[in-house]
């Protein structure tokens, strides 16, 4: 019964993601005919920087009640994981007001990226307590319709002379089509408040450290390049480097319903252990395929389709991508160990390819301590041999573990 649910989910949610993907890359490929690199430097450094911050501050609920068993999920602990999700939103949005007003310009578009990404972040968390039943279909058709209306809004904007502005209603939009989509199909829930001081936070805590650690790592690596990037090379440097991320990252966009919500699903409801090992090696074998083709694609091509998408402006763009061959494979590839990680309990092995990751990331670095790379060269090499290291490093250590099976 379950494997016939995560067919149709599976079927729907990557039908609608497609869809997205499509959208998004078509609007996108109109946006930066209108805007310079420098203006989406700017809206992503304030997206990195709200990503980091809600990331320290989230538990990762989501995950936890996706994972807990029948017999465990009471009314009572629906009440504390939704206030927790409600209290860690408030409170990431307050610090990042505060970064905004001591540190930069208390710019009304940056306020309202903030609010945007805060709300965003609370759907994202609550939506799991409807995505328990596994409603993909209703979920695919909320998420497809709020992309798509939100895309042609921006550009009905960039095409009636709004500017950088753009970028940040664009956000704005999605949040509230996203929001009133999922009110529409109830995928919203609203439960008890339980006051802070009454929340066992210590058990919570010692539920949630090794998701909370992991989401840190993961939602720092592409934040702190650009973070990086804005602070050596201004805005136009992390506008190239941006859009650079944001084409290495369209695979793992189109397969994403598939790596990271059927497949974390499908880990944490298989009864035998073994089940769940031979599905993620299976996931693998048929990923990898299609992964290394377009890897090679990009490396060989980038370079000279994206300036004839994109522009001559967006030349450096290209090349920067060509250099992510390795994300695009090894990106996604280890999204499915994460996710068997994460709903195995097994974060151990996850933790430790996250600092091979990190590893993996710097060493390029010391050939621009010698002088023989630029900086911007290093850190796309340094994210495509990180993400290769890090899968190696993963994949080699639960094999070990589960070698006496």
């Amino acid at each position: 019964m379950i494997s016939d649910s995560l067919k149709n989910g599976a079927s729907f949610l990557l039908s609608g993601q497609i869809i997205q993907v499509f959208v998004s890359f078509g609007s996108n490929l109109i946006l930066v005919r209108y805007l310079f690199p420098e203006d989406f430097g700017r809206f992503a450094m304030i997206l990195a920087v709200a990503i980091i911050v809600l990331s320290i501050f989230s538990l990762n609920i989501r995950t936890m009640i996706i994972r807990t068993s029948s017999n465990l999920y009471s009314n009572s602990l629906k009440d504390v994981y939704f206030s927790v999700i409600l209290y860690e939103t408030i409170f990431s949005f307050l610090v990042l007001l505060l970064w905004l007003t001591v540190f930069e310009t208390l710019d009304g578009w940056e306020i309202s990226l903030v609010i945007a990404l805060s709300i965003r972040h609370w759907l994202n968390s609550n939506v799991s307590f409807f995505e328990r039943q596994m409603p993909f279909r209703e979920l695919a058709l909320v998420e497809t319709l709020s992309v798509v209306f939100g895309h042609s809004c921006a550009l009905l904007m960039i095409f009636n002379g709004f500017g950088r502005e753009t970028l940040f209603i664009r956000e704005v939009t999605l949040t509230l089509l996203g929001g009133l989509g999922l009110l529409f199909v109830n995928g919203i829930t609203l439960r008890k408040l339980v006051p802070f001081w009454k929340i066992p936070w210590v058990n919570i805590f010692s539920q949630s450290r090794g998701l909370w650690l992991d989401t840190i790592l993961e939602s720092s690596f592409n934040r702190i390049v650009i973070i990086s990037i804005y602070l050596l090379g201004g805005e136009r440097a992390a506008g190239f480097f941006f859009q650079a991320q944001r084409l290495a990252g369209v695979p793992l966009q189109i397969f994403s319903p598939i790596f990271t919500r059927i497949a974390a699903v499908w880990f944490g409801r298989a009864e035998e252990r073994w089940e769940r090992k031979r599905g993620r090696n299976k996931l693998l074998y048929l990923s990898a395929v299609p992964l290394i083709f377009c890897g090679i694609v990009c490396f060989l091509i980038a370079d000279d389709v994206v300036p004839f998408l994109f522009g001559e402006n967006w030349l450096r763009s290209g090349q920067l991508l060509s250099l992510m061959a390795g994300v695009v494979v090894f990106h996604s590839l280890f999204e499915i160990l994460k996710a068997y990680c994460w709903q195995t309990r097994q974060m151990r092995w996850l933790l430790i390819g996250r600092v091979s990751q990190y590893i993996g990331y710097g060493l390029p670095m010391i050939l621009v301590v010698q002088g023989i790379l630029s900086g911007e060269v290093a850190l796309a090499l340094g994210q495509s041999f990180a993400f290769f290291l890090s899968f190696m490093t993963v994949l080699l250590l639960l094999e070990n573990s589960e070698r006496n099976w």
